[in-house]
């Protein structure tokens, strides 16, 4: 099973080859990442219209003023790097919004001059970053779930995956393994032996997918601990929510 390329690696093939498909990769990437950014935005308090504008505004300038060259893997987690660099663009969006009202906006940088002269993950991380990395954490599991259902697809597989993934993390409704024997047409061992298959190879996945975030081996552990707490935070959550729901 092929996964995809480490966001690090990534990066760094984008910034030596400079082709075509480097920038696609890219643009594909910042697409994906695009629900975390939101999240933060909305923790801060933008309105859906502002933080839409801004998040599209945020990509754009990354691509195309091609601060992405400048990130490098030794800095930290590619999750902190991001929202550094979004907060900085934040910052600059302040700066020149206030610098207009008092008259002198041709005198501030604007986003694209801060973006050339490179943005860099911001020191401390925001108060409002955890519903940032609870959507970063999603999004890997997502992107993890994909990327099995797309090798699922290409082994002609993909009505099993849609059974199968079931038993995985974000996968759906959860269902016994004797309906999912009866609709695979599968015997009882038989689906237990594949959820157990399937349950490994989206650990690996998604072990796989955050090596590519962090800037050492060593972190890859307590970095998916962290994002796995915000998963169940997040479900302790909609839970509590539903109970109140559901009492009023």
């Amino acid at each position: 099973m092929t996964f995809p390329t480490t966001h690090w690696t990534l990066l760094a093939e984008a910034t030596l080859n400079g082709d075509a498909a480097g920038r696609q990769a890219l643009s594909r990437m910042c697409e994906e990442y695009r629900k975390p950014v939101l999240a933060f935005l909305a923790a801060r308090g933008y309105q859906e219209g502002e933080r839409e504008d801004l998040a599209q505004e945020f990509f754009l300038n990354w691509l195309s003023t091609r601060s992405w060259k400048r990130a490098a893997r030794e800095k930290g987690r590619f999750r902190s790097y991001l929202l550094g660099s979004v907060c900085h663009m934040l910052a600059r969006d302040h700066e020149r919004k206030h610098a207009a009202k008092r008259g002198a906006g041709a005198g501030c940088d604007s986003l694209e001059a801060a973006a050339e002269a490179g943005w860099e993950a911001a020191d401390e991380t925001p108060p409002e970053s955890p519903a940032f990395d609870r959507a970063w954490a999603v999004t890997l599991v997502m992107n993890t779930l994909h990327c099995l259902e797309q090798d699922f697809a290409r082994r002609g597989r993909a009505g099993e995956f849609a059974v199968l993934r079931r038993f995985l993390p974000s996968g759906g409704e959860g269902i016994t393994l004797e309906e999912a024997a009866r609709c695979l047409d599968f015997s009882t061992s038989a689906v237990k032996s594949a959820v157990h298959r399937l349950r490994e190879a989206f650990r690996l996945a998604l072990r796989a997918a955050v090596a590519g975030t962090v800037s050492a081996p060593h972190e890859v552990d307590e970095e998916l601990a962290y994002l796995r707490s915000l998963l169940l935070a997040g479900v302790e959550s909609r839970n509590l929510s539903n109970e109140k729901r559901n009492m009023s």
